[in-house]
């Protein structure tokens, strides 16, 4: 062969060789484009998810897709509007309530009567304990020590509309065996008397005199009994 046919030769020989690594599968640039898609990786390279996000319960409130849980998931709480209604047999409150002072009785320096309640209202209502008194002097103030419980033992009354309840008061009758010094007399122009549990008082109109010294036994109050 003529000398001259060499690099014919040698240029056909590059050319196959070239053809045969482009079309070889152990090229690094094409590796990157021919994993499977139906086989979605379990590990950190690659992975469009976080590994164990799918595992990971919802916060409390949502539900498992991440929304939030419905209400009727939790116990519904009724709706009020308006001013509550009191149901038949509440505690009897100042505004249902009139006083009046009946049985009265005097006698060896003591003297005594009944403060007596009215349920004005248009349903049943109950009282239970000792009622707080006190004397009221001019312009609404206070007098004296308030009164006393008596330690007698009490239950729960119920008033019907327009029913009654009373509770006993007693106080020495005047200065009574008291000296001046020691009784202190004061001019009162009646009670505040507060129904049990209540914190509005109201106003039983009684011109009386009292004795306010220190060492004077205070006036005592009983429970509240049936009327």
């Amino acid at each position: 062969m003529p000398p001259k046919s060499f690099p014919k030769l040698t240029a056909v020989a590059l050319l196959a060789g070239l053809a045969l690594t482009a079309c070889s599968p152990s090229s690094s640039s094409g590796s990157t484009h021919t994993s499977s898609p139906s086989a979605p990786s379990t590990g950190t390279g690659g992975s469009s998810t976080p590994t164990g996000e799918a595992s990971q319960a919802p916060p409390p409130g949502l539900g498992a897709t991440g929304n939030i849980s419905s209400p009727a998931a939790h116990p519904s709480i009724p709706a009020t509007g308006g001013s509550p209604v009191a149901a038949s047999g509440q505690q009897c409150t100042s505004a249902q309530l009139t006083v009046a002072q009946t049985d009265e009785n005097a006698g060896a320096g003591q003297m005594g009567f009944t403060i007596t309640f009215t349920n004005t209202s248009d349903r049943s209502c109950t009282m239970d304990g000792y009622p707080g008194v006190s004397y009221e002097a001019v312009a609404g103030k206070p007098t004296g020590a308030p009164a006393a419980r008596s330690g007698a033992s009490y239950h729960t009354v119920t008033l019907a509309p327009h029913g009654t309840a009373g509770a006993t008061f007693q106080d020495a009758n005047g200065q009574s065996g008291y000296d001046s010094g020691t009784c202190q007399l004061t001019d009162a122009t009646g009670l505040k008397v507060y129904p049990p549990g209540e914190r509005t008082a109201l106003f039983l109109p009684w011109k009386t005199q009292h004795c306010t010294g220190s060492g004077v036994h205070p006036a005592t109050i009983g429970p509240v009994t049936q009327g």
